[in-house]
């Protein structure tokens, strides 16, 4: 009895920590700052516990392991900390491998995409599909935009008590949506020591207010963003600290990214 209160106790503070969470735009997530066991935890939620899904040791690394257990084809699902929007310019990224012990030929699926809330699983629009693969362990795949709020994985398996672990998951903006040209602009100076940095195109592309420049430091987190109202234009970039940043512009479907660099 005083094993199940404790239990509750602890889940119940689990979900007033997660209660505080807040909006983010982007995120690098690696579980080393999570304690073994299962979620909610640091704002990452899931629809069931232990022992389908929990936060274990993988290797000198920790990782989320997903186990089919005993029911295999009843999904389960993970979903990650609520965003500012999903606007279709960002990408989400991970590891998945299956563990030492893990039932032979036992096939896990990991589709990706969207939930509205972090626990209305039956608002899940699937974006893509990963097989879990040995020789291919790495997924990454485009967030179309949504009036959703969460990235979501729905988890499923062909044969009870196959078991992966999901590691290192990105949401990040993604460089390369549209046309890539990366002689579209110029950004000088760069460095830039007083961070007035000026952007000129240098492709006869006419400025318009579908044309913006924004900045993102190297977590993926969007620092800066404005209309480009003329061909070229000087950003007061005062208020970024000294460090590398990916400029981004956008002109209709041309997009062009080059490294910033704030001394």
């Amino acid at each position: 009895m005083k094993k199940t209160l404790l239990t509750a106790g602890l889940f119940c503070l689990s979900l007033i920590a997660n209660a505080q969470c807040t909006a983010v735009t982007a995120f690098n997530e690696t579980f080393a700052n999570f304690t073994n066991g299962a979620l909610p935890q640091n704002c990452w939620t899931g629809s069931t516990g232990s022992p389908k899904l929990l936060v274990a040791a993988s290797g000198a690394d920790k990782a989320l392991q997903l186990y089919a257990f005993v029911t295999p084809t009843v999904p389960f699902y993970v979903v990650s900390p609520e965003l500012a929007s999903i606007d279709g310019n960002n990408k989400i990224s991970f590891v998945s491998q299956y563990v030492t012990g893990s039932a032979t030929g036992g096939i896990m699926t990991i589709e990706v995409g969207t939930v509205a809330t972090a626990t209305d699983y039956g608002s899940f629009q699937v974006i893509a599909t990963q097989t879990v693969s040995a020789a291919n362990p790495s997924f990454s795949t485009v967030v179309p935009a949504s009036a959703h709020k969460f990235v979501a994985f729905k988890v499923v398996a062909d044969l009870a008590h196959t078991v992966v672990t999901i590691d290192n998951i990105v949401y990040e903006p993604n460089l390369s949506v549209g046309k890539s040209d990366i002689n579209a602009f110029n950004v000088y100076p760069n460095p830039s020591v007083d961070r007035n940095v000026t952007i000129s195109y240098n492709n006869n592309v006419v400025a318009s207010d579908k044309n913006s420049v924004a900045v993102y430091n190297l977590a993926g987190a969007k620092v800066f963003e404005t209309k480009m109202q003329e061909n070229t234009q000087i950003l007061n970039l005062s208020e970024l600290a000294s460090g590398i940043y990916i400029l981004k512009l956008q002109s209709g479907t041309n997009v062009a990214t080059k490294k910033l660099v704030l001394k």
